[in-house]
């Protein structure tokens, strides 16, 4: 997908379309592209977009995977697409980051093994990045589908 207006209009229609069939008062309040790392924002905002975000961002990550999915159909296969609503997505990688942080240090101190929670490929990726930059700390991704998490433990 190169960013042209024709990409725009087409991925605001379908996010507005989607949630109008979800009938709750949330909009496309922005819409941005990095040109940089080919990444569409599509920000979402209303009075029910605590409703949109969902326990632990599901219902959010369902719209931006059916987004995703409906441009991998239409032939825009090329940039990423984001969906966020209420800054969630900054505020939970700020929180994966810190609990990577506490398990590293853990591991570092202590020796020992830190499982973390199952998450989501990307956040489990933030967490393999973070470890990977101090030494002495090695990861893991273990388990299947939506129980995947990730195992730090002392290198050796």
């Amino acid at each position: 997908m190169s960013h042209t207006k024709e990409t725009d209009i087409w991925l605001e229609d379908f996010l507005t379309d989607l949630l109008g069939l979800m009938n709750l008062d949330v909009w496309v309040a922005q819409l941005d592209i990095n040109e940089t790392d080919r990444i569409y924002t599509a920000i979402l905002d209303g009075s029910d977009k605590a409703r949109i975000i969902g326990r632990d961002g599901q219902v959010l990550d369902a719209i931006q995977h059916l987004a995703i999915a409906s441009a991998a159909n239409e032939g825009i296969v090329d940039d990423r697409i984001v969906v966020d609503a209420g800054d969630y997505r900054e505020r939970r990688d700020a929180r994966i980051l810190e609990d990577a942080q506490a398990a590293i240090s853990k591991v570092l101190k202590k020796q020992q093994t830190v499982n973390l929670p199952p998450m989501p490929s990307r956040e489990r990726r933030m967490v393999h990045m973070a470890a990977a930059a101090v030494d002495g700390v090695t990861t893991e991704s273990l388990g299947e589908g939506d129980d995947r998490y990730v195992r730090l433990f002392p290198a050796v």
